[in-house]
Formats: structure tokens, C-alpha cells, sequence
């Protein structure tokens, strides 16, 4: 929750505009924004919800950058471990 408050300070709030009434709404950090209507578009943090989202516009995007994954060294310790020889101990039975 942090982070979406962190990247809604940094960057431009997310607009969006309700055609079923018209209004634009401008999300607000920490907060809940709804159009009012029977619609209820509604945005909170960086998630858009509306009863039909086809009545809904985007009038601003921005895409979030998201981990690679695993690093080239990480793989290949993975390959390598993957190899290993697995000693299987015998115990006996009393």
C-alpha cells in the first residue's frame, strides 16, 4: 500500500471520465473517488472499478515496471544446483 501511495505522489494522478454522467474524476492519494452516479465509477489508489467499465475513458495511462525475474547468475546457480548428485541414505530397521 505504500508504494501505491509513493508512485501516486511521484507521478500524475489517474484521470478518468464516466460517459454515463460526464464528470472526469482525478484519483487522490489515499482516498476514494466515486462519479456519483448510477454507474459508480470509482477510483482508488491505481485501481479503476465501475458497474460497466465500457462507459468508462482513460484520459491518462502509465505502466508500472515490473522485476525481470531472475538474474543471469541466479539461473545458472539454479541449473547448476538442479545437477547435483543426491546421496540417499540407507538406515536400518530395528
Amino acid at each position: 500500500m505504500n508504494e501505491v501511495k509513493v508512485r501516486m505522489l511521484k507521478m500524475e494522478p489517474i484521470r478518468v471520465r464516466c460517459k454515463s454522467c460526464g464528470k472526469e474524476i482525478k484519483a487522490a492519494a489515499g482516498k476514494s473517488v466515486c462519479c456519483g452516479c448510477s454507474n459508480i465509477t470509482t477510483i482508488k489508489g491505481d485501481v479503476i472499478s465501475a458497474v460497466d467499465l465500457s462507459q468508462v475513458t482513460m484520459l491518462n495511462t502509465y505502466t508500472t515496471k515490473k522485476d525481470g525475474g531472475l538474474s543471469t547468475e541466479q539461473i545458472e546457480w539454479q541449473k547448476e544446483r538442479s545437477k547435483r548428485k543426491i546421496r540417499k541414505l540407507d538406515f536400518e530397521v530395528r
